[in-house]
């Protein structure tokens, strides 16, 4: 095939433009809630806010809800202390893209150990999203928790040492990701 007819089979559509702009948004969207992870369990304020609107309302069940600087400072200051750590899994993700809008159901496990009593609970939820394009930068506008199931089991210690010791994530700045990773800073999400 001559270079000629290579190009003359390679012309983009309208239909190929849309489509790679509703990848370009659901990647943004993916971005948007690894993110809330990483801010969850980093304890970055700065980084959770960023993902967010100003004006968004966020909904935890009966734990919490309102808008998003009341939300991430109850999160920093107040839930997240009780644990020594804490780690957000992003599992399935569907997303569905109208224009400039979005949502998005995602699909979450997440580990929470306490401190004293030494004991751990390992939950499932799902957050039912809405997403906006404001300005050419996509945020979360909605979002709503519900769980679909919770586990607590107490901690057993011996397991985080022998065969199975590894250096342990920390909350915070302190985290070795900070250190090997270069691109991860601490702070807002930045626009694409």
């Amino acid at each position: 095939m001559t270079d000629d007819a290579v190009r003359a089979d390679s012309v983009v559509t309208e239909e190929d433009l849309r489509l790679l702009r509703e990848l370009k948004v659901k990647d943004r969207l993916h971005d948007l809630e690894a993110a809330y992870c990483r801010g969850i369990d980093r304890c970055d304020p700065q980084l959770l806010k960023s993902i967010f609107f100003e004006d968004a309302f966020v909904r935890l069940g009966d734990m919490k809800e309102g808008g998003v600087d009341e939300w991430v400072d109850w999160i920093i200051d107040e839930f997240k202390p009780r644990f020594e750590n804490t780690t957000h899994y992003l599992l399935n993700e569907w997303y569905k893209v109208d224009g400039k809008s979005a949502e998005g159901e995602t699909h979450r496990l997440s580990y929470h150990r306490f401190v004293d009593p030494s004991r751990e609970l390992i939950a499932a939820s799902r957050t039912f999203n809405r997403y906006e394009e404001r300005d050419g930068v996509w945020k979360i506008t909605f979002r709503e928790v519900i769980r679909d199931w919770i586990h607590e089991r107490p901690v057993d210690r011996e397991l985080f040492t022998g065969g199975f010791a590894m250096e342990m994530s920390e909350p915070g700045p302190a985290d070795k990701s900070y250190e090997v990773l270069s691109l991860f800073g601490r702070g807002p999400l930045r626009p694409e």
